[in-house]
């Protein structure tokens, strides 16, 4: 039974995919109609060019994050995002209501900076070995 372009179109993103796949009507279809072999070219090339990217690891200029927080802050929700001297008057005036709260904080600081760490450990090995 033969398909149309237009439901052979939306298939092309996974068959630009490699991989084999039984012979049927899209592989017929796509023997026999350029317009469709072409887009599925295109495909093909906008992949290869993805996975190329993969490689190539760019660090970012110095003071790129000073920058972007600033540029951030600079933005229309200004006040959603507090400044470190708010944060740090907050967290005093709350350490001097409840003392073990600042344990607890320090903990989960503590925790969330580990498990940051951990996983950029673990993506930058993923990024390499993805290299290799």
């Amino acid at each position: 039974m033969p398909v149309s372009s237009e439901h052979v179109g939306e298939l092309l993103p996974e068959y630009a995919e490699s991989g084999l796949r039984p012979a049927g009507p899209v592989e017929e279809h796509l023997a026999s109609c350029a317009a469709c072999s072409s887009q599925l070219g295109a495909y093909r090339t906008l992949l290869g060019s993805l996975e190329a990217l993969r490689a190539v690891e760019v660090d970012p200029p110095d003071g790129y994050l000073d920058r972007t927080l600033r540029t951030v802050r600079m933005a229309s929700f200004t006040a959603k995002i507090p400044s470190l001297l708010e944060l740090r008057r907050v967290s005093t005036r709350a350490l001097a209501r409840a003392p073990r709260a600042g344990y607890a904080l320090a903990s989960l600081g503590g925790a969330a900076v580990g498990a940051t760490a951990i996983a950029l450990v673990w993506w930058r090995q993923a990024r390499r070995a993805a290299v290799a």
